[in-house]
């Protein structure tokens, strides 16, 4: 039962660290917390090399002491004061030994502060890189940030109903213009049958009167228009043709 509550507890602050954590800050404050190390490896650099400083100084010093005991330890010897140079001959010896113990000391300060300096180089090639990568991650996330508000302003068309609302409007406008064109199609064709009969029955008109004008220049009907009279039809004949010349 402990365990239970304890995992509960454990799933209910990890869910709030969740919603906590915002990617894009926490990689601004990582850079910012590789930038502000820089100036601490520079002050640990500086002691490493203040440290090798010291050292060179105090080479510099016993090599200055030996020559100078070298040269008294000769004039005793000169002068023939054994006793003196006996013990100049021990403080010769003994800074001797300080001086190899300095340059024990001074080759591993300058190879400790060489490294150093090749530690702050990758050190500062890893922040380069890891500031273009966070860089580049939070212009990721900006641009699909912006996607995704996109895609919810064209997904919103489903879920309100506008798509469909749309398509469906879009639907009945394009059918009401089909029933207009429908209409304006068949009141065309009514025109077009009116003109048609028109014109057949002022065919058939025209050739009732073609025709009796045949029959009356065959002489079997009085020319169209003539009044009815006993006598016969004195009236020159029409003809359908070009007038024929009279014979004398």
């Amino acid at each position: 039962m402990w365990e239970r509550i304890k995992r509960m507890f454990r799933s209910i602050i990890g869910a709030f660290i969740s919603l906590g954590e915002d990617p894009k800050l926490i990689l601004e404050q990582n850079i910012r917390d590789m930038q502000d190390k820089v100036p601490q490896i520079n002050t640990g650099l500086a002691k490493a090399r203040a440290g090798v400083i010291k050292l060179e100084n105090e080479a510099d010093q016993y090599n200055a002491e030996i020559r100078q005991l070298t040269a008294k330890i000769k004039a005793c010897i000169a002068a023939g004061d054994e006793g003196l140079g006996g013990q100049l001959a021990v403080r010769l010896r003994k800074t001797q030994e300080a001086l190899a113990r300095n340059q024990e000391q001074l080759a591993a300060a300058k190879q400790g502060y060489e490294s150093l300096v090749k530690l702050k180089e990758r050190y500062l090639q890893e922040v380069h890189r890891k500031t273009e990568e966070a860089m580049a991650a939070i212009k990721a996330s900006e641009a699909a940030k912006w996607k995704a508000e996109l895609a919810d302003v064209f997904e919103s068309f489903e879920v309100a109903g506008v798509d469909q609302t749309h398509d469906e409007m879009v639907a009945k406008l394009r059918d009401k213009a089909a029933d207009a064109e429908g209409k304006l199609a068949v009141a065309a064709e009514t025109i077009d049958m009116k003109s048609i009969q028109l014109e057949e029955k002022a065919n058939e008109i025209q050739g009732r009167e073609l025709l009796q004008q045949f029959k009356a220049e065959m002489g079997l009907a009085a020319p169209q228009g003539q009044a009815d009279s006993s006598g016969p039809a004195k009236s020159e004949e029409k003809t359908i043709g070009p007038m024929k010349e009279k014979t004398k």
